[in-house]
């Protein structure tokens, strides 16, 4: 990514995941409008897909390069049933900057995109016109600190979004939609300081995504911190601090999924290339950790690898978590029915360094991108999650290396 060439490694993350013992979070809420489109026999959907330039970390990747009008533009991409897929030219955007996360919600009636843009330091929101347009010029909000690489929709009408700074500019942030998808900066709030487990990923903090949730709890994983932060959504749009989670060292906790019925939450590890399993009290917001699972066969060489994204079926039966560069796979945990925990069910070869993931037409299929050499992949999701190849990748119709993901609302 041409501005975290300036850091010493790409490949971002960390981010605010979300809240305990609800139901279902929102995240869950675009999955199971998913479920009910393909319920409904709608065979095909739209997947949004942007560029996050190339991963220092990828033998590919030539640092330095001047970023490219094609990195600028937001891809449309049309899934089919069995898997096949069709560039959408037509619904393709020029957004002024790199967009290395998207995501797209229902606000108010209306369906959005929120781009973050990683060089210019905002978020751009987009209205989506019927036929699933982003309508253009649309409007911007600064990020609050540096680095923009994660956003998700809260309950009601606010943004949350994550930071991945360099020295400075780590930060958990908060807007409010308007009308237009457009957004208003709430609130900032700075991390500070690194746990200086890994060299030149630790040395200071680094937040990255952001997943929130009916009852109005976040969690906020900084990758540089080894540190989930819980803060509390109040009514204003304003982040209040609950506690912090510190997680294993040299987690380098990226992203995070909740159960959509369970009272656990889900942290990928990027650094340490595992899941961490945490249970969430009924008494207080903070998690305890309950089981800690490696996606590194045993006995296997971790290769250099780092993981990059983890996704979960709507029903809860079934996450998924890629890994990047060294190993280039996927790793499927089935989750247990009665206590939640993880049990590794298969690994599967991925494009290489798979960063973007997202499930498709209400979790019957999953989608990965690959940065290395500019793909998009299907798999079909079968009875019990285990995936299998559908036959069908894409190398035209996207930016180059893919990296942000985000299926039409």
């Amino acid at each position: 990514m041409a501005m975290l060439r300036k850091l010493q490694q790409g490949g971002l993350l960390t981010g605010i995941l979300v809240a305990p013992l609800l139901r279902r979070a929102l995240a869950g809420d675009a999955a199971m409008r998913g479920a009910a489109r393909a319920a409904a026999g709608l065979e095909s959907a739209i997947v949004f897909v942007g560029s996050a330039q190339c991963d220092w970390d990828d033998s590919t990747c030539r640092p330095g390069q001047p970023t490219t009008a094609q990195e600028r533009i937001v891809y449309a991409v049309e899934v089919s049933a069995d898997g096949s897929l069709k560039p959408r030219p037509e619904l393709c955007v020029d957004v002024g900057g790199v967009p290395a996360w998207l995501t797209t919600a229902q606000v108010a009636g209306a369906n959005c995109l929120f781009v973050s843009r990683l060089d210019k330091d905002d978020i751009l929101g987009l209205p989506l016109s019927s036929d699933s347009k982003p309508e253009l010029p649309g409007s911007s909000a600064p990020a609050g600190g540096q680095f923009p690489v994660f956003s998700a929709v809260a309950e009601g009408s606010t943004l949350l979004g994550a930071n991945y700074g360099s020295k400075e500019g780590a930060s958990a942030v908060s807007y409010h939609i308007g009308s237009g998808c457009s957004l208003q900066l709430a609130q900032s709030i700075p991390h500070h300081g690194g746990s200086n487990v890994v060299r030149g990923r630790q040395a200071d903090a680094h937040t990255h995504g952001v997943h929130p949730t009916e009852d109005g709890l976040a969690y906020a994983c900084d990758l540089g911190m080894d540190t989930v932060f819980v803060y509390k959504l109040l009514t204003d749009g304003q982040l209040q601090e609950q506690g912090r989670v510190q997680t294993p060292a040299g987690c380098g906790p990226r992203h995070a999924v909740l159960h959509p019925g369970k009272s656990f939450v889900y942290v990928l590890c990027e650094l340490s290339q595992a899941v961490l399993t945490f249970q969430v009290s009924e008494q207080s917001p903070l998690l305890t950790l309950a089981q800690t699972s490696s996606f590194v066969p045993q006995g296997a060489s971790a290769g250099g690898s780092k993981a990059g994204e983890i996704v979960m079926l709507p029903d809860g039966s079934a996450l998924y978590a890629s890994n990047r560069q060294g190993r280039n796979t996927i790793t499927g945990f089935a989750i247990s029915k009665d206590n939640g925990l993880l049990t590794k069910a298969q690994e599967v070869p991925a494009p290489a360094f798979p960063r973007g993931m997202t499930l498709a037409l209400g979790g019957k299929l999953l989608l990965v991108a690959g940065q290395s050499k500019t793909q998009l992949v299907s798999y079909s999701v079968q009875p019990g999650g285990r995936l299998e190849a559908t036959g069908h990748s894409l190398t035209t119709g996207l930016p180059p290396f893919p990296a942000a993901l985000a299926m039409m609302p």
